[in-house]
């Protein structure tokens, strides 16, 4: 993961964190979190559980209001980890949760398109959202300026830093 010094500074408090800490959610919250619904419009991926059926002709022209395929998914995958639960969650609880979390929908995501999935963690007033976007192949990363600009906890991940094993405790750094 590349991480600003924010970010840099809450992994390791994660790892300093015990492992076998419990945290206090239901099974229904933890479904509703990893079962979201995962949309294929034309060439992008988005979250949604609603059913649109546009012309690709009006998709490419919301689609140019973003920028780009990139920016479009940017801006259609955003979840938030408190929206999920209803007992507050600290930050390093937020961030524990959003790694699992992504590691579900990579699996999912790696169904749906050969390319590699951008994943970008962020905190605003201590709300950990994640957002996606797949990497096609001439362009960047989409949200991948100098993340050291941030003074909030910043960090990318890449889809090819995960385990396809969600039971595997693998150390991101």
């Amino acid at each position: 993961m590349i991480t600003n010094e924010n970010m840099e500074k809450l992994i390791k408090n994660v790892s300093m964190s015990n492992v076998d800490e419990k945290i206090c959610i239901s099974i229904k919250e933890i479904q509703e979190a990893f079962n979201i619904s995962i949309k294929r419009m034309y060439d992008c991926l988005i979250l949604s559980s609603k059913e649109t059926s546009i012309s690709k002709e009006q998709f490419l022209r919301v689609v140019s209001s973003y920028g780009s395929l990139a920016g479009y998914e940017f801006a259609n995958t955003e979840c938030r980890m408190i929206d999920f639960f209803d007992s507050p969650l600290n930050v390093i609880e937020q961030y524990k949760i959003g790694l699992l979390y992504v590691q579900c929908l990579n699996n999912r995501l790696l169904t749906l398109t050969n390319y590699k999935i951008a994943y970008l963690f962020s905190y605003n007033d201590d709300i950990l959202t994640i957002r996606f976007h797949q990497k096609r192949e001439d362009e960047e990363v989409f949200f991948c300026t100098d993340i050291n600009k941030f003074t909030e906890p910043v960090g990318i991940l890449m889809s090819d830093e995960l385990s396809l094993n969600i039971i595997e405790n693998k150390e991101i750094n």
